[in-house]
């Protein structure tokens, strides 16, 4: 989950510079929250198991 925050971070960083082209922005988004929700879903499957 460090890796999808930072990588998030980073995006937004790279938007609020205007490095992204806006083409692309909605994309990586999408692939953030989808990281995120993968991570959390992991996490409490794993939980569940212990």
């Amino acid at each position: 989950m460090v890796s999808t925050v930072s990588g998030g971070a980073g995006l937004t960083a790279a938007i609020i510079t205007g490095q992204v082209q806006p083409g692309v922005v909605w994309p990586a988004v999408t692939l953030v929250i989808a990281s995120m929700a993968y991570d959390v879903a992991r996490q409490a499957l794993h939980r569940g198991r212990t």
